[in-house]
């Protein structure tokens, strides 16, 4: 700056003394001249002087000015700096941590992805076990629409009662084989004091006796332990070629038993695993 400052000067000084040279300068009114022709070819010492007091303010104002200015710009220089230096080392530390981030996040993609995968096979696994599941519904739906089919063509014609009833009916089984019946099987009585008749299974042998069945074990198919309501209604099943278990029922026997003033005969036979036979009657 100093040395822009003496450039400045030297080169204002120089065009002055040229322009004296030439003789623009009238030193007429300076107070240092004693006449008109003083300095007229050659500036005086006084002449120099009165210039400078003329315009040096001037000059100093402008390179006042001229020092801001190039302060400021030192200043916008310095700014600049400082921020190349920040970007540059803004720079070297994002290319020192961009692998360690480009790291992580490709790390956290793959684990993304896995984690995709893993829930889409699980979805597949689960899309294919139901479509298992469709496939036997469907099978199951053909075969009941089948079924269907069957029954209905079976209900289109008169159903028949496959279990085989005797026609003769009476008190009891006695009553019955008196009124000629030979054949043991299911038949219907109505006691004296019944409401209505019911079904028994009567064993008629070749005595001509009619027995009523109140109870046939077999093979353990029925399950007699009951409360007391089952064993007054009766449970089990009545065949007619005897080969199911059942329990006649409280209520019933009690209808045939006090109907006649002529006691019943009670007789119990037993058969154990090898075919060994017992009975005992009592009345």
């Amino acid at each position: 700056m100093a040395s822009f400052m003496h450039a400045s000067v030297s080169i204002l000084l120089l065009s002055t003394l040229t322009s004296a040279m030439r003789g623009d300068y009238s030193p007429t009114q300076d107070i240092c001249n004693p006449n008109d022709g003083f300095g007229i070819y050659c500036p005086t010492t006084c002449g120099v002087a009165d210039y400078l007091q003329r315009y040096v303010p001037d000059m100093d104002r402008e390179l006042d000015q001229m020092e801001q200015d190039l302060e400021a710009i030192a200043n916008i220089t310095r700014g600049a700096q400082d921020k190349v230096v920040y970007l540059k080392d803004s720079e070297t530390q994002a290319q020192k941590q961009a692998p360690d981030t480009y790291i992580k996040k490709s790390t956290s993609m793959l684990d993304d992805i896995l984690r995709f995968e893993k829930s889409i096979l699980a979805q597949e696994d689960q899309i294919y076990q139901l479509q298992s599941i469709l496939q036997a519904n469907e099978k199951r739906i053909t075969d009941l629409k089948q079924m269907s089919q069957q029954l209905d063509q079976m209900c289109k014609e008169p159903c028949k009662d496959t279990v085989e009833i005797q026609t003769v009916t009476g008190k009891d089984c006695q009553d019955i084989a008196n009124k000629g019946a030979k054949v043991s099987g299911l038949y219907y009585v109505k006691p004296a004091r019944a409401p209505e008749a019911f079904l028994v299974y009567c064993e008629i042998d070749s005595f001509g006796r009619g027995w009523t069945v109140l109870q046939r074990r077999r093979d353990g198919s029925v399950d007699f332990n009951k409360n007391w309501i089952q064993y007054k209604e009766g449970f089990g099943y009545l065949s007619p070629d005897d080969r199911t278990e059942f329990w006649l029922g409280n209520e019933k026997m009690h209808l045939l038993s006090v109907q006649s003033s002529v006691p019943y005969v009670l007789r119990i036979e037993m058969v154990d695993w090898e075919g060994n036979k017992k009975v005992k009657g009592m009345v």
